[in-house]
């Protein structure tokens, strides 16, 4: 596990921290920035790791302009700033795994890296884009490592899950699919009631439909259309905030919605509403008000993070 981030209990760092779990972008950012500034590192990883996490963008940051992005979000340098976390990394060797991950992408090391640091989200961030680079999974002797998450045992050599694994699995586990098994609804809204990395859709339907909250987990799970992006869901740094801290603020809840919205592009967003109605109305209102706060009007699309 990770030291505690220099600089992530100072008085100044934890009340920006707070504001910005409570989706108060604006009141939090430049104080954040200002102690990036100063060299606070837990202030620079954590900005750092907002600049490079569309996710993890609010409604607030997509209505600057560029201009104004990049001053709150970036160290000065160059044409565009340059990321907090080459700053970080000078001191904080967590930080550097984060560059690594950036620069590489990806890489069973990094990974295991992370893992060390109590990082599982990160990890499997890493493994991922490790597969998305190379196009092939792990052999046997890494997924047997006892730090290699279980949620991603599927990712094997030629991206070919065991038979007899996947049929080891509750009928309604994502990966089945990746041995070519259905995975009936009805079962997969029974494994979301409980699976880990199902959190963060259940504690955000949790507070936002707590009479449908069933089915408005498996909704957002059909929006988002992924399971590996659901492996990506959580505290970006549980360094700097508990991951059940992140999944229960305002923040979190945000960030379910910004990324169900970044995975669907425009047009697919426009048919989404009444399809997820049909599954559940209150999950289906609820991610179109998120989306209609980063573009009050019908016609806008989000800003994109700075360059």
């Amino acid at each position: 596990m990770a030291d505690r981030i220099a600089g992530s209990d100072d008085p100044a760092f934890t009340e920006a921290l707070a504001l910005w779990l409570s989706a108060d972008e604006q009141g939090a950012l430049p104080v954040v920035a200002d102690l990036a500034n100063g060299g606070n590192t837990a202030a620079q990883m954590l900005l750092g790791l907002i600049d490079k996490t569309g996710a993890l963008q609010g409604p607030y940051l997509g209505g600057l302009d560029r201009e104004r992005r990049i001053e709150l979000l970036r160290r000065p340098g160059g044409l565009s700033g340059r990321n907090w976390m080459q700053a970080a990394a000078e001191d904080e060797p967590l930080a550097d795994l984060w560059l690594r991950l950036w620069n590489l992408p990806g890489g069973i090391e990094i990974a295991e890296g992370f893992a060390g640091y109590g990082e599982a989200r990160a990890s499997r961030e890493a493994l991922l884009a490790e597969v998305s680079r190379t196009e092939r999974g792990f052999p046997d002797e890494v997924i047997a490592q006892p730090w290699f998450p279980e949620a991603l045992r599927h990712l094997r050599p030629a991206r070919k899950f065991p038979m007899d694994e996947a049929l080891s699995l509750p009928r309604g586990h994502p990966m089945r699919r990746f041995a070519g098994l259905p995975v009936p609804q009805n079962d997969l809204r029974n494994w979301l009631l409980d699976a880990e990395l199902a959190q963060p859709l259940r504690l955000t339907c949790a507070q936002q439909c707590s009479t449908t909250q069933s089915a408005c987990t498996l909704a957002l799970y059909e929006a988002l259309g992924s399971y590996h992006s659901l492996a990506m869901m959580g505290s970006p740094s549980v360094s700097l905030i508990p991951e059940r801290d992140f999944m229960e603020s305002a923040r979190g809840r945000q960030a379910v919605a910004r990324r169900i919205m970044l995975m669907n592009s425009a047009r697919v967003r426009a048919g989404l509403t009444p399809r997820l109605a049909e599954i559940d109305t209150c999950a289906a209102e609820w991610l179109l008000s998120e989306y209609r706060s980063y573009y009050p009007s019908s016609s806008a699309a989000p800003s994109d993070p700075a360059d």
